[in-house]
């Protein structure tokens, strides 16, 4: 097997590829490629918890608290407390996010879109059930 054939350095340059892509797109608005995609599951999942969303953009809570500590500070998110629990707090999009929500979901559909519109449906279907094997 060579160096190229290895399954995680493509795996890996592809992702490279396609961060960059999405880089390009968010660098205006102060991103990063992680905190976009937190913005991402807040916008599908807003109101859910911190938990919630570490376990929707499979990564670990400690990484979901930094981020949401930085998008709260840069005025992305807000946590309000959750009315039956108040000592537990979820994520919502903040003013100036909800402003850029449209801009957020073209951007997120765009790039999304000129990768997956290289495939067939049947050939999607059968990637995702490929990658899905392999994890």
């Amino acid at each position: 097997m060579t160096f190229e054939n290895c399954i995680c350095f493509q795996l890996g340059s592809l992702s490279r590829k396609i961060t960059r892509c999405y880089r390009d797109k968010i660098a205006k608005f102060n991103l990063t490629h992680s905190q976009f995609f937190m913005l991402m599951a807040v916008i599908e999942f807003e109101g859910a918890l911190p938990s919630q969303l570490a376990e929707k953009i499979d990564t670990d809570r400690a990484t979901i608290t930094g981020l949401i500590d930085r998008l709260e500070r840069d005025g992305w998110v807000e946590r309000r407390p959750v009315l039956e629990d108040r000592r537990t707090l979820s994520i919502y999009l903040s003013p100036k996010a909800q402003k850029y929500r449209d801009t957020f979901l073209s951007i997120f559909n765009e790039i999304n879109g000129h990768f997956i519109n290289k495939f067939s449906k049947k050939e999607w279907k059968q990637l995702q059930l490929l990658l899905s094997k392999l994890e």
